[in-house]
């Protein structure tokens, strides 16, 4: 009896171990590397969103003093007088003391007011002015006085034809000045930012009586409302 042999019948190829083939890929320098894309991403978005947010949060703001508008504050010159007078062409030097009255019209709303900027003027010619370097600050429905004093170093020089005509009034011992007030207003309440406001007052013919040249002039009325000049 003859037997045979299985392992004689296998070929030279299977009885050699497999051999796998392995293949390494090399990524270009310039192929995204994992995660590269998110981080990339996620500057712009950042930036966008708060861009958005600033927007957003300004807008709020906007609404919010729209809707409480608030009052510009009344302003009244409550006196005024001219004293140490001296009369040179082109200049009317003098001291002036002026007095104003503030009023916070406002129930809920208060009211800051500085960078005051005070100006004497004959007609539409200055012949004095000064910045206070003082601020005001006003509750609800309150009240303050400014006082300003503007000395002889603050005058001013004239124009031909108002330096005649103030010198005429004066020798008639009555002279009409205008004044005129710029301050900046800052409205304030609760947690909103202050809404700040850059406000001119006018009060216009001002008769001041000199009951002699050498004498203190001072105002014939008993105080005038400024009017805001738009």
């Amino acid at each position: 009896m003859e037997y045979t042999s299985n392992s004689s019948n296998r070929t030279a190829s299977d009885q050699l171990p497999t051999r796998q083939s392995f293949q390494i890929h090399y990524l270009p320098s310039d192929a995204p590397q994992p995660g590269g894309s998110r981080s990339s991403s996620f500057v712009p978005r950042l930036t966008l969103m708060l861009v958005m947010f600033f927007f957003i949060l300004c807008s709020i703001v906007f609404i919010a003093w729209l809707v409480i508008h608030p009052l510009d504050p009344a302003i009244r010159l409550s006196s005024l007088s001219v004293s140490n007078i001296t009369v040179s062409n082109p200049q009317f030097a003098a001291n002036y003391d002026i007095e104003f009255t503030v009023n916070n019209t406002n129930k809920k709303v208060n009211l800051c007011v500085d960078h005051v900027r005070v100006v004497v003027a004959y007609r539409k010619g200055p012949v004095s002015s000064k910045i206070l370097e003082r601020s005001e600050y006003l509750g609800k429905m309150g009240e303050s006085r400014l006082k300003a004093e503007l000395g002889r170093d603050a005058v001013r020089s004239l124009k031909d034809g108002e330096f005649k005509d103030i010198s005429d009034e004066w020798s008639k011992k009555i002279v009409n000045f205008n004044v005129k007030l710029s301050v900046r207003a800052g409205f304030q309440i609760g947690v909103l930012p202050t809404k700040q406001k850059i406000m001119e007052f006018r009060c216009m013919n001002l008769p001041v009586e000199f009951l002699s040249t050498k004498g203190t002039g001072k105002l014939m009325s008993g105080g005038k409302d400024c009017l805001v000049h738009a």
